[in-house]
């Protein structure tokens, strides 16, 4: 069960005190993790998309419209009056199909964490179905089992072919001499910022491979980062112990700021205060 934020939380359309949360989690579940900054819910169009698919791909079909959702996300802001964090958006189907709306804890990357770089390590491991975001307590577990362990800040999945295909709760990408990489679409699941990052990537001209590498490739690459929700574009500083130069590379750096742009210019035209 998930630890939560604030005084209440809604299922369906009504609100509960937080005291009172539960739900019987069910083998079909689907959530979004949606990010707050100024009140407004960032890309939250993305996030309804791929909740969509998630949904398609699961069985079940959404309790409420994109329009309702966004309208109840509002008015979970103002009831809770949190203007920044995580909400996760959790539809769960038992012998009904019900939606919960309620803030997470979250973790944000520190300045230093962005200027220096972070920590990961490879762990052999695949998501039973990548492209859906589902909860799957088991792979939960081992995945922060390990992280604790090896005193990390994320780990970096490794499929059954030996091809490094995204982080636990994060997409990831590589550069390689003047090109941007990451892994194909079909064995991650395509984050909303991974989504924007390879757009920002078009529009500035730079040069994008879906692809693969294995962990030995590593000391090839001139930089490397992580994507999500949360760390937004996230500096590595060390795969397996191989030191990379991530903050000093200009590509990393230029994404970054290209995307910090996108996210201003999104709060400005869907500004929900």
């Amino acid at each position: 069960m998930d630890k939560i934020r604030g005084d209440y939380f809604i299922k369906n359309k009504n609100f509960y005190a937080n005291e009172d949360f539960t739900y019987e989690l069910s083998p079909t579940n689907v959530y979004e993790v949606i990010r707050v900054i100024g009140w407004t819910p960032l890309f939250l169009e993305d996030h309804l998309s791929r909740l969509s698919d998630s949904l398609a791909l699961s069985g079940i079909s959404s309790p409420k419209s994109g329009e309702e959702i966004r309208n109840l996300i509002i008015k979970l802001l103002r009831k809770n009056q949190f203007k920044e964090g995580n909400i996760k958006l959790l539809i769960n189907k038992n012998r009904d199909i019900d939606l919960y709306l309620y803030f997470i804890p979250h973790n944000y990357p520190t300045t230093k964490l962005y200027k220096e770089g972070i920590f990961v390590e490879t762990l052999s491991l695949e998501r039973k179905n990548p492209n859906a975001k589902v909860i799957d307590a088991g792979y939960k577990e081992m995945v922060s089992a390990f992280i604790e362990e090896r005193n990390i800040y994320e780990a970096l999945l490794v499929n059954r072919d030996g091809f490094i295909t995204e982080g636990s709760k994060s997409n990831v990408f590589f550069v390689k001499k003047d090109t941007l990489l990451t892994p194909p679409l079909k064995d991650v699941l395509g984050g909303v910022t991974r989504q924007r990052i390879l757009d920002l990537a078009k529009e500035n001209n730079l040069k994008i491979l879906e692809e693969s590498i294995r962990p030995e490739d590593v000391r090839t690459l001139e930089g490397a980062f992580l994507s999500g929700t949360s760390p937004k574009i996230l500096p590595i500083r060390s795969i397996d112990g191989i030191k990379i130069k991530s903050t000093e590379c200009a590509i990393i750096k230029s994404l970054i700021k290209l995307y910090e742009e996108k996210i201003k210019d999104y709060l400005a035209r869907n500004s929900s205060r």
